[in-house]
């Protein structure tokens, strides 16, 4: 975590490393102790000191109630969501309980098994953080314990794809006046169920379940929560699927910074890719590719091989379509070597590297040589998807799949299965994915509407939809070259003029006591005010409220 003081670093000036004592401060004399762990190796020294005592021999002033407290500062010390350093403190926590009697531990020793459950699934090791959570379960664990050991398995069983046991879990149940982990608990669940609504494609249910949980952080846990960002770029998906693509944007500029100092592997993947494919659609392909390098440096900095495979597959996708083929074979050759890695990743995690692998091989044989599309394969990732309950993520293997029929000149199935999926669409709302497709599935939609391939069955229905997916497409590359503001000049319709002000207004740096002055009316009026817009444009504060409004063009 952020707050810990133990680890091995780097010296600045040789590159060797050296050793970093933890302090502690005993409760006997009063006087600082430094004793120098043996082997644990934490990346990350921030400001702040958790205070954890660690000692190869024998303490006689080390009891009960110091590895309460050093427990509770292990908590405020994973709510920052630092996988390497949870972890490093945990087995810190694990070395003094096992030091105490097992009778006189029961209850803590299950919560520090949640601890490590939490440790574990924010390294995007599955098996084990599941191991760890339902060992934190058992009958001697606190409810608080238990609220972070179930919202831990959810977690896992959604990334596994097993929906059955993630709906059989029970969600936390908020108090009148929750603590800050049952609260982050709580917005975690939030969270998770509208990760589910997007997989399956209710975008709508999705959307306000994320902004519940949003409501939740914001008064529970406060403004500046990092758990928040899970949520917040569920609703940014949700936003760009629904045309709204400057606002998906910015709310997540709102947060990147954040994401990408402290946050979850899941966040940054998705905020990552949302703003390298919006960087993209708008014909921005260098600072997609940017974006791109970025979350796979934030990937190898923080041991995330996911985010690492899934910003190279994306960068070969950008790479492949601009018709630089070298640059795309070098980054496959690259993910190549990270999917033939020996770690210690999950089996979960090598399954998303093989499936960003096939997909990105895909992408380069389209480019280089069409025959050599590996069907098999690209077909299988599909039903894996599907699978897992993966019906969104399954849409760009669709279209992908539509291409690689065409080029291999099965043009009668690629109709087909783009048809389906036109059949689909409107129904659930899929939008953007459809404007943003390739030149070549976005030619076969036009010959569709045109009328210049008939489709086996009858299509006449979906011909508006369609057709709406090429207008759109064409004003997106018309706005492409306008000036930010003049894009979307009703952005936030759904402000009202009083808020509108008020925004602007804090714009300016006027407190809520300045604006109501400003406006003749009284702060807590001005309070209530800023509480809905905030709502409105899905943000948790003043800043983030300013940040969006001028993005969008209002200030």
């Amino acid at each position: 975590m952020n707050d810990v003081v133990a680890y091995e670093s780097l010296s600045k000036s040789d590159g060797t490393p050296r050793s970093v004592v933890i302090p502690r401060l005993s409760s006997r004399t009063g006087a600082l102790r430094a004793i120098s762990p043996p082997h644990l190796p934490l990346d990350g020294l921030a400001a702040g000191a958790l205070q954890i005592a660690w000692s190869s021999g024998p303490r006689i002033d080390f009891g009960f109630a110091e590895l309460r407290l050093d427990i509770e500062r292990a908590w405020q010390t994973v709510t920052h969501l630092d996988c390497r350093d949870a972890l490093a403190i945990t087995e810190l926590i694990e070395h003094l309980a096992s030091r105490l009697p097992a009778t006189a531990t029961k209850a803590l020793r299950c919560e520090i098994a949640a601890l490590r459950a939490v440790a574990l699934v924010l390294q995007d090791d599955e098996a084990a953080a599941l191991a760890a959570a339902l060992s934190a379960r058992g009958p001697d664990a606190s409810a608080r314990t238990a609220h972070v050991a179930s919202t831990v398995c959810r977690s896992v069983y959604w990334r596994l794809g097993d929906l059955e046991s993630f709906h059989a879990m029970e969600r936390v149940k908020l108090d009148d006046r929750p603590g800050r982990m049952q609260a982050v608990s709580a917005l975690f669940d939030l969270a998770l169920d509208a990760a589910v609504a997007l997989d399956q494609m209710r975008f709508s249910t999705a959307r306000l379940l994320a902004g519940h949980a949003l409501e939740v952080g914001r008064r529970f846990v406060g403004t500046h929560v990092l758990a928040d960002a899970f949520p917040a770029c569920i609703i940014a998906q949700v936003l760009y699927e629904q045309g709204q693509v400057d606002e998906a944007e910015a709310l997540l500029v709102a947060r990147i910074a954040n994401i990408r100092q402290c946050c979850t592997v899941e966040s940054a993947l998705r905020a990552h890719v949302l703003l390298a494919n919006i960087a993209a659609s708008r014909g921005q392909h260098g600072r997609a590719l940017v974006i791109l390098s970025e979350a796979e440096a934030l990937g190898e900095r923080r041991g995330w091989p996911r985010l690492r495979a899934a910003s190279l597959a994306y960068q070969v996708e950008i790479e492949a379509g601009c018709g630089r083929v070298e640059q795309a074979a070098s980054c496959l050759q690259r993910l190549a070597e990270l999917a033939a890695e020996e770690g210690a990743v999950s089996s979960n995690v090598r399954f998303e590297i093989a499936r960003f692998y096939t997909i990105a091989q895909a992408h380069v044989a389209l480019t280089r040589s069409p025959c050599a599309v590996d069907m098999i394969s690209l077909r299988q990732v599909h039903r894996d998807t599907l699978w897992r309950g993966g019906l969104y993520a399954a849409v760009p293997v669709v279209l992908l799949l539509v291409e690689a029929l065409l080029v291999t000149g099965q043009r009668g199935e690629a109709v087909e299965v783009l048809v389906g999926l036109l059949r689909l669409a409107p129904s659930v709302g899929l939008h953007q994915t459809l404007v943003d497709c390739s030149v070549r599935v976005t030619e076969l939609i036009e010959a569709i509407v045109q009328q210049r391939i008939v489709p086996d069955s009858d299509i006449r229905e979906l011909l508006p939809y369609a057709s709406m997916l090429l207008v759109h497409r064409q004003r997106d590359a018309n706005e492409a070259n306008e000036p930010f503001a003049a894009r979307r000049p009703n952005a936030s319709a759904g402000l009202s003029e009083r808020e509108r002000l008020i925004v602007a207004l804090m714009g300016r740096g006027l407190s809520n006591k300045q604006i109501g002055a400003e406006l003749g009316i009284a702060p807590e009026t001005v309070k209530s005010h800023a509480k809905h817009l905030y709502t409105k444009l899905s943000v948790r504060n003043r800043t983030e409220a300013v940040t969006l409004a001028t993005r969008l063009g209002l200030l």
